[in-house]
């Protein structure tokens, strides 16, 4: 399912998966040795996120879209390309972004045709670090669903 790559390739692979209109989901750790690149239709990760009132919650991304409304023409571009539905084009004819909804994944940042879309940095206030490793993400992640982990958090390596 998975293989090495070189950076050059990595890139070609990102813009394929932009042009898609895939979501970026590097594994939420500090050192990233995954990304998977999804879409909302056949991923359970993303249809999971989608039916969350507040998905923003349930990831770790530090970064969130911001409409310039004076550039902003409410072709609805964005709202087609957003897999959590986190962008529509108001009663003001211009696209607004749901904080609570946005992942800050960039779909919408990288095909609007007024370049009215851009990605900010949250405030440090809302930043969130990934863990160190993959394991941590997932004691955190079940800790948050009142579950324990404690047999992963203790499993030693076999010696055969």
């Amino acid at each position: 399912m998975a293989r090495f790559i070189t950076l050059d390739e990595a890139i070609q692979i990102i813009g394929k998966c932009d042009e898609a209109g895939l979501v970026p989901m590097p594994f939420v750790a500090q050192e990233i040795r995954t990304l998977c690149n999804c879409c909302g239709d056949c991923c359970g990760v993303l249809r999971t996120l989608k039916l969350d009132p507040k998905p923003v919650e349930k990831i770790i991304s530090n970064y969130y879209a911001e409409v310039n409304q004076d550039e902003c023409s409410a072709c609805g571009t964005c709202e087609d390309r957003c897999q959590m539905e986190a962008i529509r084009v108001g009663e003001s004819d211009v696209a607004e972004v749901n904080r609570d909804r946005c992942i800050g994944c960039g779909l919408c940042v990288t095909t609007c045709p007024s370049e009215a879309l851009s990605l900010v940095v949250k405030p440090e206030s809302e930043r969130r670090e990934p863990p160190a490793k993959g394991k941590e993400f997932f004691m955190q992640m079940a800790s948050q669903r009142g579950k324990s982990l404690i047999p992963l958090s203790v499993t030693k390596r076999s010696s055969g």
